[in-house]
């Protein structure tokens, strides 16, 4: 597990008065719950993670928020949203079996239910803080990536790491097909972070063909990636 679960750690990302609604006995529930196989290893993380879900919904109970966070667990896990909800409320299971024929008594009963417990706001505000892309959460661990692989990309001795290190850059740093960049620059000129952007490609795909076709780093090195034109003062 990637964090240490303790009381002081959670009422930290609380507002003030939902502070008072957990206690060291929560703290314990949540501990044994991320040791039941049913909801994996990565429980705990998920409980932290989406805290701040809980913390802008003051309306909303910690009970509630945990079933939330239960029942996302639960289904990210590969339960269906029927048995997912099942495994969450077993005494309501039990409790509507009571009113259908034995032969009537199967998991079908509770879909209605599950469907509208996948649709509720929590649950809903939980799935979309975990779609947050990666990049964006870790964005400063994603560009210090990068410069390691630029770094290696020029400097390293392995024409093998070379040619890996220019692959890794083409691929992370070209654009997504559905996605574009808008960078608005004050002067009207073409946008900064698009020129870096065609450079780092331009530089990842003419070390990864040219080493590969035998031409020695330093032409490569000494090629010319973006042209520009000096300008002085006087201009």
């Amino acid at each position: 597990m990637g964090k240490e679960l303790t009381l002081d750690l959670v009422q930290s990302q609380m507002r003030p008065n939902q502070r008072l609604t957990i206690s060291d006995d929560t703290v314990s529930e949540i501990q044994k719950l991320a040791k039941n196989p049913d909801y994996g290893e990565e429980f705990l993380d998920c409980y932290l993670d989406h805290l701040n879900v809980f913390k802008e919904n003051p309306n909303r109970s910690h009970t509630q928020y945990l079933n939330a966070i239960k029942f996302f667990s639960l289904v990210e896990a590969g339960n269906s949203l029927t048995d997912a909800y099942i495994k969450l409320f077993p005494e309501r299971y039990e409790s509507r079996k009571q009113n259908y024929d034995w032969k009537e008594r199967k998991k079908e009963i509770m879909r209605g239910e599950a469907s509208r417990f996948n649709n509720s706001m929590l649950v809903n505000e939980i799935r979309k803080v975990a779609a947050i892309p990666i990049q964006l959460i870790h964005r400063h661990l994603l560009h210090e990536a990068i410069l390691d692989q630029a770094d290696l990309m020029t400097n390293s001795k392995s024409d093998m790491v070379r040619q890996k290190a220019g692959a890794c850059l083409i691929e992370h740093l070209k654009p997504t097909e559905d996605q574009v960049l808008q960078v608005k620059v004050e002067d009207g000129t073409t946008s900064i972070i698009d020129q870096l952007r065609q450079a780092a490609e331009s530089l990842a795909s003419a070390e990864h063909s040219r080493v590969s076709a035998g031409v020695p780093l330093k032409e490569i090195a000494e090629s010319k990636i973006i042209e520009a034109e000096a300008v002085t003062d006087d201009d």
